[in-house]
């Protein structure tokens, strides 16, 4: 049996990659479902996307429209790359997008989420930003060390969302 894991992919270069990482999960007996936000869907290529899950690709709310994220319950959600105002919005509890509105569910239920910010060096510092991401991990986001000097931290996402399945 698979387990579901949303993949929410913000407006930076890192997105770009969440299809490959998406078949490894995948592959690894995940079922993911890669939701961009509006900007990161910039970045991702929503037909490579969808063929590497297994998954069709959403990014906006359709009413009308019956899917699979309405229809089944994900274990776990993970936001890589985070950016500096998906983090804020999202320790400010808006929902102003779909992938924000999964990832309150995910929070709602006390289900795990696992975050990597992915923002510049000034912004890391800005007040907003610290209060942001304190607030997160006292709801039990784990935040996981990134520096956009570095490649970005896949392996690690890896290891935590098994972690995540271990203890479930």
């Amino acid at each position: 049996m698979r387990t579901l894991v949303y993949l929410i992919g913000c407006g930076s270069r890192p997105t770009t990659d969440l299809p490959r990482f998406a078949g490894q999960l995948r592959s690894a007996g995940w079922d993911p479902f890669i939701v961009p936000t509006p900007v990161g869907r910039r970045f991702l290529n929503a037909s490579q996307a969808e063929e590497k899950s297994g998954n069709t690709v959403y990014w906006d709310f359709d009413p009308d429209a019956p899917n699979e994220l309405t229809q089944c319950k994900a274990r776990a959600a993970v936001i890589a790359p985070a950016t500096f105002n998906t983090i804020n919005k999202l320790a400010a509890g808006i929902a102003d997008t779909l992938a924000l509105a999964l990832v309150h569910d995910v929070l709602g239920d006390g289900l795990p989420v696992i975050a990597v910010p992915w923002t510049q060096a000034s912004l890391a510092r800005h007040p907003a930003y610290k209060n942001a991401t304190a607030r997160l991990r006292g709801w039990g986001v784990r935040l996981l060390p990134a520096d956009q000097s570095e490649l970005f931290p896949w392996a690690a996402v890896g290891t935590q969302l098994e972690q995540v399945r271990g203890a479930a």
